[in-house]
């Protein structure tokens, strides 16, 4: 598509130039007075447009009057014609050509030399908006016989957009167009960076209209630096290419676009300028200015405002916050805790975020799985990290990025809504067999002689499994703000590599029961010889033989704290080892982390059983009443391999 320069220009010196030469005839022309003006005018001629001397000024105060009927997209009589040299003063000369009338055609109204008004800079907005622009080889953007394709239900006419006398009250330039009525919405969806956007309008073609398609383009000043221009890596400002629109003379219809990137990775464009234009041509190229001229269609501009906290254009510009959670986390086999974590990107003004993570399904663990408020300033990323504890099978979490904020369009503006966007976390192990082994039934035993007893279900150990995690001291903290923390006396955990076990219960573990005192075991050969290995000392069994290291997560209500964690070898069983262990209680759930640095034995290596026992108060041996106890795997089967399934479970 070709668009015509304009004249102005060229036009310039010839008026300096003939009215010299008029000048000089003066002594003359005395007797040919009455002829005088009509030479004068007839000095120059142009194709369209006649540039006045004395008594023949031109119609618009600051733009070249145009031809009105002028095919689209083809370059004006008035900016390719060459000047006609002066003619000789004649009475029998030919009379002048009737002036052309004013241009009557639709212009935008965004700023075309003047302050852009972005906030906090001084930027020159230089969209191609006037007609005889400097912001653009292209006249400003117009379009010649405008009314039978509308953006909304209004257009104006106007000889150019700097118009004094413009029909609608007031010339166009800045955000003054009266007719400003097409867009309906531009609505975000916060879910990636740079966000998504969707913008709704309204196009109406009148019964005289011919069929045939439209299209729609859209301009947005994504960097905010004054131009509709295309920047290496930025944010495509051709927001909208040639949207086919098709309808029926004398119908309308709301047309919704396509999702397209608005803004940086950091900010959403407060305040950018954007044209919206129709037409009945393509716009060819791979870059628009903005400018050029059109036969039929409507040109509409406006400024995007960010909503604001208080609801007000003058007001603070509100939190837009872009939750940026992972599609899908693979639990490796063998692993079973796996750090990951969302990311919080702030792209309006400051002020609170939250995050929240509901299980729809599964069985893994997120911590936290949720921040009620946390402080964004605008511009400002943060990562919440997230520990997950690995499931059984497959497990989905939802969670929620931005709002639904409704926009609104009024005087020229368009205040940014928002729509609420849901999204899936998905966990998966990639082995082909379940994480747990499951004992379904509850086989208590007696402490003394074995034989099966009624018992309490928290006692009763349902699934077990291990493996290798690294965390770090932040990690362990995050942990500690959100489970039920036991630590050995004194605590001491720097972070590194844990051995981690997790030993579901039937039932959650008691915080605080005054008639029973219970204690949850694992129990590890965690050396490489056999000759320290714990033998039995109480009747015949013990729920810790074979082994040679155990850590104790006991429960006494009548001790000082009640709950404790210890570690003791089958060396010296009497005191207690020092350990970096940490225990966490969640429910029914227990997980021990050990520092592997503690165990001589490797991870290949290592075998492990995990016990349980219960009595009541003050009679933690069973000696006066009744006691129960479970073991994974059981007493006289073989301890389970770490990070393996067990053989079975008691």
């Amino acid at each position: 598509m070709f668009f015509g320069k304009s004249s102005d220009s060229r036009i310039r010196p010839f008026k300096h130039a003939i009215g010299a030469r008029s000048d000089s005839l003066n002594g003359t022309l005395d007797r040919f007075r009455p002829m005088r003006l009509i030479a004068r005018c007839q000095a120059v001629a142009l194709a369209v447009a006649i540039l006045a001397l004395v008594g023949c000024e031109p119609a618009t105060e600051s733009e070249p009057a145009l031809a009105p009927a002028v095919p689209a997209a083809t370059p004006t009589a008035a900016a390719e014609a060459a000047p006609t040299p002066a003619a000789t003063p004649d009475a029998t000369a030919a009379p002048s050509p009737t002036a052309a009338p004013a241009l009557a055609a639709d212009f935008g109204d965004a700023p075309d030399g003047a302050p852009a008004g972005y906030r906090g800079t001084r930027v020159i907005g230089r969209f191609p908006t006037r007609l005889d622009t400097r912001s653009s080889p292209n006249p400003g953007a117009h379009v010649l016989a405008p009314g039978s394709d509308r953006l909304g239900d209004n257009v104006t006419t106007e000889a150019g957009a700097a118009d004094p006398a413009d029909p609608d009250g007031q010339p166009n330039l800045i955000n003054g167009d009266g007719g400003d009525d097409g867009v309906l919405a531009l609505t975000l969806e916060l879910d990636q960076i740079p966000a998504q956007a969707t913008l709704d309008v309204s196009v109406a073609l009148t019964v005289a209209a011919p069929p045939g398609p439209r299209y729609l383009n859209v301009l947005i000043d994504m960097n905010l630096d004054g131009r509709w221009s295309v920047g290496e890596g930025e944010t495509p400002e051709w927001a909208v290419r040639n949207l086919v629109v098709s309808l029926a003379p004398g119908t309308s219809r709301s047309v919704r676009t396509l999702p397209f990137a608005v803004g940086a990775t950091s900010h959403l464009p407060d305040g950018a300028w954007m044209r919206v234009a129709l037409t009945r041509e393509r716009i060819v190229g791979d870059a628009w200015d903005g400018g050029g001229r059109w036969q039929a269609g409507e040109i509409e501009d406006y400024q995007l405002m960010l909503p604001r906290a208080s609801g007000g254009a003058s007001e603070t510009a509100a939190p837009l916050v872009a939750t940026i959670c992972p599609e899908n986390v693979d639990v490796p086999a063998g692993m079973l805790m796996l750090r990951t974590g969302c990311r919080l990107v702030n792209l309006g003004g400051d002020g609170a975020a939250e995050l929240r993570l509901v299980r729809a399904g599964g069985d893994a663990r997120l911590i936290p799985d949720r921040i009620d408020s946390l402080d964004l300033r605008a511009g400002v990323r943060q990562d919440v990290p997230l520990v997950l504890i690995r499931g059984e099978a497959e497990s989905n979490w939802r969670y929620q990025t931005g709002e639904r904020l409704a926009g609104q369009v009024t005087d020229g503006s368009v205040v940014l809504g928002s729509r609420a966007v849901h999204r899936t976390l998905a966990i998966a192990p990639t082995d082909d067999r379940p994480l747990f082994h499951i004992d379904r039934t509850a086989d208590y035993f007696s402490i003394h002689d074995l034989s099966p007893v009624d018992g309490f279900a928290f006692a009763d150990i349902r699934r077990i499994t291990s493996g290798t995690t690294d965390l770090t001291a932040a990690d362990l903290d995050l942990l500690r703000s959100v489970w039920f923390t036991v630590e050995p006396v004194p605590a001491s955990n720097p972070g590194g590599t844990y051995a981690a076990f997790l030993v579901d219960l039937a039932d959650a573990l008691p915080r605080a029961d005054g008639d029973l005192g219970f204690q949850i075991a694992l129990v590890l050969q965690a050396t490489d010889t056999s000759s320290d290995d714990w033998k039995p000392q109480v009747g015949n069994f013990d729920l810790f033989q074979g082994t040679d290291t155990w850590l104790e997560l006991i429960y006494r209500p009548d001790a000082t704290p009640p709950w404790r964690l210890q570690k003791r070898t089958a060396i010296n069983p009497g005191e207690a080892a020092p350990t970096g262990a940490v225990a966490f209680v969640d429910g029914a759930r227990v997980i021990l982390l050990v520092p592997a640095l503690e165990l001589q034995r490797g991870p290949d290596v290592l075998r492990f059983r995990v016990t349980s026992f219960v009595h009541q108060r003050g009679d933690p041996l069973g000696i006066e009443g009744p006691s129960m106890a479970d073991a994974a795997p059981g007493l006289w089967q073989p301890l389970a391999a770490f990070g393996s399934l067990p053989v079975a479970v008691g």
